[in-house]
């Protein structure tokens, strides 16, 4: 066990050890309880603990502490209430010293007190120093970079839209404001109503990309037009309103997933349902849709091969309220594995930590608050042993090159010998890419298969074998990269 009091001499530190008493608590006991006063300073012999705060909700841990780390001298030192709650992850050893006697030896001992007080002050300005940067890195990344930005204005050509184009976008409004009157006097079925607001708003979108791929230099101005003719209609729609609106992170990823897999089709007006169930039912929305179910089938078929009789560890980023994860647990023989799920967003993994306890697997997972982004530029403390998968369906679409490269080193330095690393990607040949970025407003980052293995070779991967299939949408690329021995 390391001593985390730099500045106690060997036989301070044995001294504090000899006063203290051992406790031992199992997995999942809370050992200090969030807004109370400690008694005691602890030191943890053993084991792993998980700092949990009530912001962030039951079961979710926004820091891990090792052996030799020290926790609740700030609130006894203080005489305040303890800020977060801490919670055994494992069976666990934590040798504890009361206050009484902690303060006896800091009389008595000569020195004691200055090197104790100087090690704690050294532990806090640590931390500072990390907190400090860490905030400057998060402020950096609020202010969008040029290429991020986007506007609807000043684009070249907004006064040279193809007459072809205005026409059908032209052609889109009378159809629809004529079949939206059409359902005002019940001359029409819903099933008529549907066919021609799906074919409407299919050959509205195919004559923005070939007038885009025509005329590529024009394609915000093309963008631009067709966004601001079409919005009053499509934002009828309650799932074009929700995607539109989402903020522009994968953590939200989920909630779109979540969406389309739950949610009927909705909308506003007499037209809002059927644009809702024709935006449902184009290739982007189908392969969101079944995109856990892809994960769920390869952590089966990965877990089968698994031959330990331990949990084959798996570590989920931007796992936002893990379905996937959740699915395998209401399968008849659910897979050996124990996983670590990590997203920035609390109120998924409070939500996903709730879901786990209630099917009974939550000792089979562990829910981590954490910026994902942060990974991909070294600017994080956490620390997970090492895994045998490390996947993420969503990450990809949202870093540069070289954060992705960043995050892969990551990814191949926690990985066991023979580790899995499996990432999504959309894909540059993605069908909707226009409607995604000229209508919703998502702008990913899109790859083929060539620039993956690019990225993968620049990484620690170098040039182990990589293997890409596309979803059967053709809207996404999986990539699969297995450690070497």
């Amino acid at each position: 066990m390391e001593n985390k009091l730099k500045f106690l001499t060997v036989e301070d530190y044995n001294l504090l050890l000899e006063k203290a008493e051992s406790a031992t608590y199992t997995k999942d006991t809370v050992i200090i309880t969030e807004g109370c006063i400690c008694e005691s300073i602890y030191i943890l012999h053993q084991g792993i603990v998980r700092v949990e705060s009530a912001a962030s909700g039951k079961g979710v841990a926004i820091a891990f502490l090792q052996p030799g780390d020290i926790f609740g001298e700030i609130s006894l030192l203080e005489d305040m209430a303890h800020s977060n709650k801490i919670v055994a992850e494992e069976t666990v050893e934590v040798l504890i010293l009361q206050k009484t006697i902690l303060y006896s030896l800091l009389v008595s001992v000569p020195g004691l007190s200055a090197r104790f007080y100087q090690s704690l002050a050294y532990n806090l300005s640590s931390r500072l120093r990390e907190t400090s940067s860490l905030l400057s890195y998060i402020m950096g990344q609020m202010i969008y970079e040029p290429e991020f930005a986007f506007s609807r204005t000043g684009f070249m050509g907004q006064k040279q839209i193809p007459p072809e184009l205005i026409s059908e976008v032209e052609l889109f409004k009378k159809n629809l404001s004529g079949i939206e009157q059409d359902l005002r006097d019940k001359k029409i079925s819903e099933e008529t109503v549907q066919e021609t607001v799906s074919r409407a708003c299919n050959m509205l979108i195919n004559s923005m990309r070939e007038q885009i791929i025509h005329e590529p230099k024009m394609e915000q101005a093309i963008g631009t037009y067709v966004f601001r003719e079409t919005f009053p209609f499509f934002m009828l729609s309650s799932f074009i309103d929700s995607a539109f609106r989402k903020p522009r992170e994968c953590a939200n990823d989920s909630y779109i997933v979540e969406i389309l897999s739950q949610n009927e089709p909705e909308g506003d007006g007499y037209l809002g349902v059927y644009i809702d169930r024709w935006i449902r039912s184009i290739p982007t929305c189908l392969a969101l849709k079944n995109r856990g179910n892809i994960i769920t089938a390869t952590l089966n078929e990965l877990a089968d091969n698994w031959t330990s009789s331990n949990p084959m560890p798996v570590t989920s980023l931007a796992s936002g309220a893990a379905n996937e994860i959740l699915d395998l647990y209401f399968q008849t023989t659910p897979p050996n594995i124990k996983v670590t799920c990590i997203d920035l967003n609390h109120r998924y993994l409070a939500r996903a930590a709730n879901l786990a306890r209630k099917i009974g697997c939550n000792d089979c997972l562990t829910f981590v608050q954490e910026n994902v982004l942060l990974l991909a530029q070294n600017n994080n403390r956490m620390t997970i042993p090492p895994q045998q998968i490390i996947y993420s369906v969503s990450m990809s679409n949202y870093l540069r090159d070289r954060e992705l490269i960043s995050l892969l080193n990551w990814i191949y330095e926690h990985l066991l010998p023979n580790g899995t690393v499996i990432l999504g990607n959309f894909h540059a040949a993605n069908p909707d890419r226009v409607l995604l970025e000229q209508i919703l407003e998502w702008h990913l980052i899109y790859r083929s298969a060539e620039e993956l293995e690019i990225i993968f070779a620049r990484s620690k991967f170098r040039s182990l074998p990589v293997e890409i299939e596309s979803d059967e949408f053709g809207v996404e690329l999986f990539i699969v990269c297995n450690k070497s021995c």
